[in-house]
């Protein structure tokens, strides 16, 4: 059985804007920058190198990790751990590298600068 979805407070933590763009923050947290960033970085992936791909991995985690919780989110003591999580969770089977693969040949090939 559904409940009857009820009005939130103003000030529940749900409606609250992310600090980020309280502060003024709004174009720093644009999608289309973000997307600039992970094309910028796939432009410089060599799909034949192992190591420019898992370099690539590394820069395109971090990227969105960033663009995501902030740049203050670096000195969160789990940062590291999560980055390396993260960015490992490509490597679990062929199917996720392959799918890494196709995201970074469509970034590759984005018409976008």
């Amino acid at each position: 059985m559904l409940r009857k979805a009820g009005k939130r407070s103003p000030t529940s933590p749900a409606t609250q804007a992310p600090e980020s763009l309280k502060q003024g923050g709004e174009s720093a947290k644009s999608p289309a920058k973000l997307r600039a960033q992970l094309i910028d970085i796939a432009r410089d992936v060599d799909l034949d190198d192992p190591a420019s791909i898992q370099n690539s991995r590394v820069r395109l985690v971090r990227s969105i990790l960033l663009w995501e919780y902030g740049e203050a989110f670096r000195e969160h003591p789990d940062w590291k751990p999560l980055l390396d999580q993260v960015s490992a969770a490509f490597d679990a089977d062929d199917a996720q590298k392959q799918k890494y693969m196709n995201l970074l040949k469509a970034l590759k090939s984005s018409k976008h600068k």
